[in-house]
């Protein structure tokens, strides 16, 4: 009896670890605000070959706050990881905000927001470049 219910725990175990997917690449990308005030960024994936020159606000992106000396995760899209998800994107921009200025805006036409409120730094990254970085993004930029 012992020997069956062995067996069948054993059993159930093997299913369950060859069941589980395994993480094959990087899950995050880290974002962290060395500056002594709140920043928001704003993250936008593109599959454009030549990275557009103009620094624009996507309307219709989420940004996100980062507080002082804190960091943000961005999450891969698939759950393989980052590395999977450039094969579908060129490169991935962050444009880094003032938090205070975009909070007056926020509810705000588009226009109205890029209109007045500055970028800071913009950072337009691809696969090789993220890889070099150790998938962590610093703001202000490091020399």
């Amino acid at each position: 009896m012992r020997l069956k219910v062995f067996s069948l725990l054993l059993i159930f175990l093997v299913l369950i670890c060859a069941g589980c997917p395994k993480e094959q690449g990087t899950r995050y990308i880290t974002v962290i605000n060395k500056s002594e005030r709140k920043i928001v960024c704003q993250p936008y994936c593109s599959n454009v070959k030549v990275p557009n020159t103009d620094t624009l606000f996507q309307c219709r992106h989420a940004a996100d706050g980062i507080l002082p000396d804190s960091l943000y995760r961005y999450s891969s899209a698939s759950y393989s990881g980052w590395e999977i998800d450039f094969k579908e994107i060129t490169y991935i921009q962050f444009l880094i905000m003032n938090s205070e200025i975009y909070e007056n805006y926020i509810g705000t036409p588009c226009d109205t927001i890029r209109k007045y409120v500055p970028i800071l730094h913009c950072y337009r990254l691809m696969l090789e470049d993220l890889q070099s970085m150790n998938w962590t993004v610093v703001y202000p930029p490091e020399e």
